[in-house]
Formats: C-alpha cells, structure tokens, sequence
C-alpha cells in the first residue's frame, strides 16, 4: 500500500495501470504489451500511477511517478519555516550538492524520481543559484502540495525515494488550506531557523503548525527531526558558529553529531530563542547544526562573489541516518 503525498489517500498500485505524460502535460494510458527489456524499462522510468482517490474537481486528479512507488514506502521530508528564513536556498543548495556528488562520501547514490521534473527544478532553482549567483524568489502559494523534488537514493543494497515538500510558511500556519494536507504523511522534517533574527522569544508558527497536527505517541514524536540552523554566515565569527561553519564533513560521525547538536542548542539558547528548540523539545530524535545554503548575503539580488554553500547536506545526512535510509547508524539522533 502506498500513501499518496498529495491527498494522503492509501492505495494499491498495479502495473496494469500506468499512464504517460504527452508534451501538453496531460496524461493517458500506458500499454506495455509489445515492450520487453531496455525498451519496457525506459518507458516504466518515465510512467505515472494514478491516485484513485475520488475528487470533486477534474482537475485535483492527479499521479505519482511510477519511480516513486514501486520502492516500497517514500520517505516525505517536510521542510519547515516561516518566511524569509531560507528554505527555499537551503533546499537548492541540497539539490545543487547532491548533482555534484555530495552523497557518494557516504555511500550513497541519487537519481531523479521524475527526470522531467527534476530538470525543471534544476533549472528553476539550482542553475540560477549555483551558476547564474541569483538570489530566489519566495515559495510560490500553490493550490495543491507537491513535492518540490524527488530523488530515488540508494545505499548498493536498497533504494528509497525521498521526496522533499517546501510550503510557504505563511500556508503551513493554516490547518485547512489544501497545501497542508501532505503534513500527516511526513517521515521526516527539517526546521528552518534565520541564525541572524532576534525575534524568536515566541518561535515560528509554522513549527506549531506541524508539531501540533502529528501524532505523538507518550507525549513525544516518532518522526525524526534536524533543526538548521540557516544563514549562519552572518553570524559566523561568532562562538560556537565559527567552529562548525568551515568544518565540512565527509563522513558521519555520531560524537560530532552530539557535540554540535550541543552547540547549537546552547546557541539558540543564549540568544533567547528557546521557543524556536521545540522540536528537539517534541521529538524523540533531533539533530542541530549549523549551516549556509549561499556563504553571504545577496546584493540588490545577486551574489556577486558567487555561491558558496556550507554544511548543506549535514541535516540530510542525519535525517538519512535516523530514517533508516543511511544504514548503520542507529544511535544518531538526541
């Protein structure tokens, strides 16, 4: 059984059922009959499952890729923030490491889940950040949630696809707008605080908003969490930043993990911001670090000095570890 993202609709899947997206954009049926090997494989890698979950409106209908599904169980990362607090750079500097091998270190591979899809984001938001050095635009308000990209991630032995969710902050306060409704089928979440506000004493809404909508089982959440801490080039001669921030890890190591954890708490902590450590507070397993998805901050929209992601994939590569799809390592996680 997979549960849809989308509309959290649980569902079995069959291969008689798959369609293909036409260069309009619509999909139809996909016949199989006369396809057997390299031919049947490059046309299941870009095939689509239908949700058969009954909608009222046409145009809610929608599908997953077939990529997505046929792994057994995704793992759905919710990345959580308010506005103006990074997301949208941080998640585009992770794609942006991962393209240029950030997880092979660690034994890991990715490919994309939807090729087309990938692309356009690539395009949309990593090529303009990396390369072009310019600064993004907010996440945009969409009627639907989908996920802003997907990858499949395999360890040589198992593969998993893991789709990443970035809702604008504003829309994750609302527990009834439909861009919301991916927030009970989340394995994992990754909360986003700006290291350079001083306006935490009451902490974000939209970390509320989440916590308060999942499940807790004996008070607590099983869903495994990593504070970032985003951004922390503007504070980065300070103490314990200074320390972390040009330390870029090429391995996993648990001590390291705890002792920045510990750093970052006592951080966030100094500054008044304790409101803001309620996911470590609420969840069973939570990781802190220190990162910067640009290395400055942007001027008049642009980077001029160029792109320089710090300690990116740190939160990915813990969040990996404490959801099972980096093996190994069962003891990560505070």
């Amino acid at each position: 059984m997979i549960l849809c993202p989308i509309c959290l609709h649980e569902f079995a899947w069959s291969e008689d059922e798959l369609y293909e997206r036409t260069p309009a954009g619509h999909y139809q049926r996909l016949s199989l009959e006369h396809a057997s090997g390299a031919r049947r494989e490059d046309l299941l890698r870009a095939a689509h499952v239908r949700c058969p979950a009954p909608v009222a409106d046409p145009s809610l209908e929608h599908h997953l890729p077939y990529t997505y599904v046929r792994h057994g169980r995704p793992l759905v990362i919710g990345l959580v923030g308010g506005p103006e607090t990074g997301k949208t750079h941080l998640l585009a500097s992770v794609i942006g490491a991962i393209e240029q091998g950030g997880l092979r270190p660690y034994g890991l591979t990715a490919d994309a889940v939807d090729i087309e899809r990938h692309a356009e984001y690539v395009n949309t938001y990593v090529h303009p950040l990396m390369v072009e050095r310019t600064a993004l635009s907010r996440t945009t308000h969409r009627a639907t949630a989908e996920p802003a990209d997907a990858l499949l991630v395999n360890d040589g032995r198992h593969t998993t696809a893991v789709a990443f969710f970035d809702i604008a902050g504003e829309l994750l306060r609302s527990s009834t707008h439909e861009a919301t409704r991916f927030v009970p089928a989340l394995g994992g979440l990754l909360f986003v605080i700006d290291a350079a506000t001083r306006s935490a004493r009451m902490g974000d809404e939209s970390f509320r908003a989440v916590l308060d909508r999942l499940p807790k089982s004996g008070g607590r959440l099983d869903i495994p969490a990593v504070i970032a801490v985003t951004k922390s080039d503007s504070v980065r001669f300070e103490a314990p930043v200074d320390t972390w921030l040009y330390d870029e890890p090429d391995r996993l190591d648990q001590v390291d993990v705890l002792r920045e954890s510990r750093d970052v708490y006592a951080f966030l902590h100094r500054r008044g911001a304790q409101a803001w450590l309620s996911p470590y507070d609420k969840c069973r397993k939570c990781t802190l670090h220190f990162v910067s998805a640009t290395g400055s901050a942007p001027t008049d929209g642009r980077f001029p000095r160029g792109v320089r992601p710090r300690r990116v994939l740190a939160p990915l590569i813990s969040l990996l570890a404490m959801t099972g799809v980096l093996r190994g390592y069962p003891e990560v996680g505070i």
